[in-house]
């Protein structure tokens, strides 16, 4: 516990990326350690070792079959890139939306990613599609967990004297709210890094995400494209740019 601590408070907000996981994502931090048996696959699907990352995205980009993107979804998890295994797991879905599977993976790597709200949103799913799923069970209890630690230190830090929240304490309050789906209490948070640093480029890549969370895209394009402005150099901005351009082309098709 005592070294999650530690972990915790080196987040930082200049540096909202998952640890090289998934580069067009923002929060920089370990992901949570994965229980034992939290994954589920289905009973025709075998889970291929880690070594088969490679030929499970092979497989997927040739027949991108529900069994083939839960394999390779899992194999990303297994290997501590949640963040990867999100967009394979929402296809899965489109293909099966009655799968519990899939939404008990989603679970788990949104827990992992310290989602927590969207992971209890997608435990509760698959347990809303078979209330006798255990997996789902234990992996809702490890959310919902972790979403109480979050609120605690969501109380200790509002006990701080104004006087003392500085840019660190934003970044992180405002963070916390991010973590349990409380996206415009992250961005009033995140916004008072303005007042303190006026050409902050990490609280405009935090925002971003933040409206990229709400599906308000074109105003995450536009931090975005502040950021870069401020700072050209800024690999963060531009992988959020990336990906907030990816996720409006999409939606317009």
């Amino acid at each position: 516990m005592e070294q999650k601590n530690t972990q915790a408070k080196k987040i930082r907000i200049a540096a909202l990326v998952i640890l090289m996981l998934f580069p067009l994502i923002y929060l920089f931090y370990k992901t949570k350690g994965l229980p034992e048996n939290a994954l589920a696959i289905e009973t025709a699907t075998v889970q291929a070792p880690s070594s088969d990352i490679a030929v499970l995205e092979k497989a997927v980009a040739e027949k991108p079959t529900f069994d083939n993107l839960v394999n390779l979804s899992m194999a990303y998890i297994n290997n501590k890139m949640p963040g990867k295994s999100i967009d394979h797991l929402d296809r899965a879905i489109e293909l099966n939306p009655t799968s519990a599977i899939a939404y008990n993976n989603l679970g788990v790597a949104y827990t992992m990613m310290q989602q927590y709200q969207n992971g209890i949103d997608a435990c509760t799913k698959a347990l809303q599609l078979d209330s006798t799923f255990q997996l789902a069970k234990n992996n809702l209890k490890w959310a919902g967990d972790e979403k109480r630690k979050v609120l605690e230190a969501i109380k200790t830090e509002e006990q701080i004297p104004q006087n003392k929240r500085d840019v660190a304490f934003w970044s992180e309050y405002g963070l916390n709210y991010f973590k349990i789906g409380e996206y415009d209490k992250s961005i009033e948070a995140w916004n008072k890094i303005f007042e303190l640093d006026v050409k902050n480029t990490g609280a405009l890549n935090s925002i971003g995400t933040a409206f990229m969370m709400k599906k308000q895209v074109d105003d995450a394009i536009a931090l975005y494209k502040k950021a870069l402005e401020l700072e050209p150099g800024n690999q963060l901005a531009k992988n959020n740019f990336a990906w907030a351009l990816e996720e409006k082309e999409k939606t317009a098709k």
